[in-house]
């Protein structure tokens, strides 16, 4: 797997919630990005709905093998908005996500401090309110097994959570399946002992899929 992160974590959907402090609102919204474009429309759309905030403050990551981060404090203090975004998002590993945090004035100063913890405070609501899903990397193949030994094999992959996308039953039965990569080469040393080297396997694409143990 040279070159490849093994996973990652994603935003599942979009999240909104708001956060006050001495009148002063923060509108965190958390999204999905998988890339530096859609994450400049989110900023902009967020920004025209809501047109009375003052500051609208963001971070984004985006990509897998090579993650790129953007942030922008927006006029507040620097380090007192974008960062501490930033810093929530690589704290739980977030990629092909952004945050945007919309400050509405109340009229009383928080400080720098009181500022990073709202801005922190309205991201990380947003981030629960949107939830997030683990993806890893899984090795897809097809199997050729004989069919007796096709009841082991199938009670072995569910035991395991291996994922069975196809089965076709022929002269013999035909296998696709997703493996993780860290599994992978137990998977195929457990085929080649249960079945003395009798099933073929054919590697295809590798996929990041949801995961969920």
């Amino acid at each position: 797997m040279t070159g490849e992160s093994s996973s990652y974590h994603s935003l599942k959907s979009v999240g909104r919630k708001t956060v006050r402090r001495r009148k002063s609102q923060f509108i965190g919204t958390a999204s999905p990005a998988s890339d530096e474009s859609t994450a400049r429309d989110i900023i902009d759309q967020v920004s025209s709905k809501v047109p009375d905030a003052s500051h609208h403050a963001y971070a984004y990551r985006v990509g897998i093998d090579s993650v790129r981060e953007r942030y922008s404090d927006d006029g507040e203090p620097s380090g007192t908005a974008g960062m501490p975004l930033l810093q929530l998002m690589r704290g739980r590993e977030l990629t092909n996500s952004i945050i945007v945090v919309s400050r509405i004035f109340g009229g009383t100063l928080l400080g720098t401090g009181g500022l990073a913890r709202a801005y922190a405070d309205a991201g990380r609501a947003a981030v629960e309110a949107a939830g997030t899903s683990r993806y890893v990397l899984h090795q897809i193949l097809t199997c050729q097994i004989p069919y007796p030994l096709w009841g082991r094999l199938e009670h072995a992959i569910q035991e395991a959570d291996h994922l069975q996308l196809d089965v076709q039953y022929g002269a013999e039965v035909t296998l696709m399946l997703a493996v993780a990569c860290d599994q992978l080469e137990a998977l195929l040393n457990w085929m080649a002992e249960e079945s003395s080297d009798s099933i073929e396997v054919e590697e295809l694409d590798r996929r990041y899929l949801p995961w969920n143990q």
